[in-house]
């Protein structure tokens, strides 16, 4: 087994760890989405049953059907206020806003007037209600905290590890396509524009590394055009950059230069 094969190996044992931690994440959030909807949904309890409240995380939305459109109708909304600056209380929200449209009406518009006086309804409810509301919110998701710490201290190191093996991944690829080019050189199935210099990118089938400076950072630059054959040198290229440039064609390359 190859050096890249072994890196690549551990990489999809974390990576596989990693999706199933985004998936036990996932499993928090609905869990605590319904915990939401639980502790809200019993303050709006005396509204019409023509209402539909959604709740989605920190949300209230009011809806119903309106007889000139097929979809359910915004009322108005009810944001929870999100604590970033979580205080000694731990608390994930600490306000109610209350969000709604204006408008005027023209004669009896039964159905803007019946949402008006719904909306004094709801607005009694945040007058009434919104500290209480915010303790059952604040004690519904706080048992979810210390869930959601637990993932994302493992996704934390999981993706420290996935990156650091793409670092060696590529160390070890660079490595050995460095080494061909300063040997037999390197042959692409497919052509690809090799930047040489500022204003120089030549189409090329193949590339190869000679006469390499004393510090090793420039080099002469064989290679074979990628249209109507012929060759050419470009002389005092930055090595490392026909490196990466070469690796970014790994896939159009022809001989196993990846292989160990």
């Amino acid at each position: 087994m190859t050096r890249i094969s072994l890196l690549e190996d551990q990489k999809a044992i974390f990576t596989a760890q990693k999706e199933e931690l985004e998936n036990k994440r996932s499993d928090i959030y609905v869990r605590e989405q319904k915990a939401i909807s639980d502790a809200l949904l019993p303050f709006f309890k005396d509204f019409s049953k023509e209402v539909t409240v959604e709740v989605s995380r920190g949300s209230v939305y009011f809806k119903m059907a309106h007889p000139e459109v097929s979809y359910l109708k915004e009322l108005f909304n009810l944001y929870l206020r999100e604590n970033w600056n979580f205080d000694e209380k731990k608390q994930s929200f600490n306000g109610v806003d209350l969000s709604y449209y204006t408008t005027s009406t023209k004669g009896v518009d039964e159905w803007e007037l019946r949402r008006l006086r719904m909306l004094g309804d709801l607005a009694e409810v945040v007058l009434m209600d919104q500290d209480n509301m915010l303790d059952a919110v604040n004690e519904a998701v706080l048992p979810f905290k210390e869930e959601y710490d637990r993932v994302y201290n493992q996704m934390n190191l999981v993706g420290q590890a996935i990156r650091e093996l793409d670092i060696k991944i590529t160390a070890v690829k660079k490595e050995r396509i460095e080494f061909d080019l300063k040997n037999e050189g390197i042959t692409f199935g497919v052509g690809c524009n090799i930047q040489l210099k500022f204003n120089y990118a030549p189409y090329v089938k193949s590339v190869k590394l000679i006469d390499l400076s004393k510090s090793g950072k420039k080099g002469t630059v064989v290679f074979e055009f990628g249209h109507g054959g012929g060759s050419s040198r470009e002389e005092n290229c930055n090595v490392n950059s026909i490196i990466d440039q070469v690796l970014g064609f790994a896939k159009n390359i022809v001989q196993p230069v990846l292989a160990e």
